[in-house]
């Protein structure tokens, strides 16, 4: 399989039969967005001074599917990480998290790894719908990686702590490879090569409390 983004991989694993999120599940949602949001800042495209977001570069061209999250930043930046989680989450339209995720879903169809289907009342909204060979390729790479002896990768990892956070790992691991995920995890965490890792956690977990306070002022 062609390699994917973190976004891509965690549409993968964290949609639905349907594939969408399911209307009550917050978190799978937020960590949608968070992997886009990180996504921006690996590419050196935004920043991130406390909690505000501001524009650094063009979004390349193979990231072009992140153009809509790209977009809601610069239209008002430098923007709180409030208000960008808020437009996304808690907009009674649901416009542009529809728009976010039909530019991944067209991204995964176009490689061959999703299909398009019908969700909503009268089937009138379209979701995309990972093909079984994509889930079981992205779910066997982090078996390989977490699971298994060898240095973890920063991506990875990355992943591992949006599904966790977005509470997805359960349909793929049992609980006991959930145990053997999270202690490998804090291994890593803890040992000096970890330092990004942890950042990442904090970052994500940062995103995640950002998201509460902004259901609670709604």
């Amino acid at each position: 399989m062609k390699d994917l983004s973190i976004i891509q991989e965690y549409t993968i694993c964290a949609v639905n039969e349907k594939g969408k999120f399911p209307a009550l599940s917050t978190e799978k949602a937020v960590c949608f967005v968070t992997a886009g949001i990180l996504e921006l800042r690996l590419e050196k495209c935004i920043s991130i001074d406390g909690k505000k977001l501001d524009i650094t570069g063009e979004l390349p061209a193979n990231r072009q599917y992140l153009k809509p999250l790209y977009n809601v930043i610069a239209q008002k930046a430098p923007v709180r990480l409030e208000r960008v989680i808020e437009a996304y989450n808690y907009c009674l339209t649901h416009k542009h998290s529809d728009q976010l995720m039909e530019s991944v879903g067209i991204s995964l169809m176009q490689l061959g790894l999703a299909k398009e289907g019908r969700t909503g009342l009268l089937g009138s909204k379209k979701s995309f719908i990972p093909t079984q060979e994509a889930v079981r390729s992205v779910v066997e790479m982090l078996r390989a990686e977490l699971l298994e002896d060898g240095e973890i990768t920063e991506e990875a990892a990355t992943l591992v702590i949006l599904l966790e956070k977005g509470k997805c790992l359960k349909p793929y691991f049992s609980q006991f490879e959930q145990k053997e995920i999270k202690k490998k995890l804090r291994e890593l965490i803890d040992s000096p090569e970890g330092k990004l890792v942890k950042d990442m956690v904090s970052y994500i977990e940062c995103l995640i409390a950002a998201s509460a306070s902004s259901a609670a002022s709604v």
